[in-house]
């Protein structure tokens, strides 16, 4: 999944180099928001990967941040590429990429089974002594 949102990040900032912005934006302001929201986007996913196997009160807000992210990185594609260069690889993209994978993954992470699979495993629970 890392993979697919680092490539669709430089997908993006590819697209808004060759064909520019919305009208009414700085050309770096909006290279700059599609940069920081599709790299902490990665960064939220990829931690929440490492900390799902972690039993700690605090982690569960990267967990939650990550469909968040998505969202966000869904409406800055919209606001930021030009109307006239969002095609069907664009769509297809934002809803599939940004929206259903990251909620599918995690899904399938909160799974016990699956975090056995990917050697996520929590620590063991001392048993209090009597």
């Amino acid at each position: 999944m890392a993979i697919f949102l680092a490539l669709n990040t430089f997908g993006r900032l590819g697209i808004v180099q060759q064909f520019g912005i919305t009208d009414g934006m700085p050309q770096i302001v909006g290279v700059a928001l599609v940069a920081m929201v599709g790299a902490s986007f990665l960064l939220a996913c990829v931690g929440a990967f490492f900390l799902a196997g972690v039993r700690a009160r605090l982690n569960w807000w990267v967990l939650l941040c990550t469909p968040i992210l998505g969202f966000v990185n869904i409406a800055v594609a919209i606001a930021v590429i030009p109307e006239q260069h969002i095609g069907a690889w664009t769509v297809m993209d934002v809803y599939l990429f940004n929206g259903l994978l990251p909620l599918i993954v995690f899904g399938v992470l909160l799974k016990r089974s699956a975090r056995a699979y990917f050697g996520i495993t929590r620590p063991a629970v001392q048993a209090k002594a009597a």
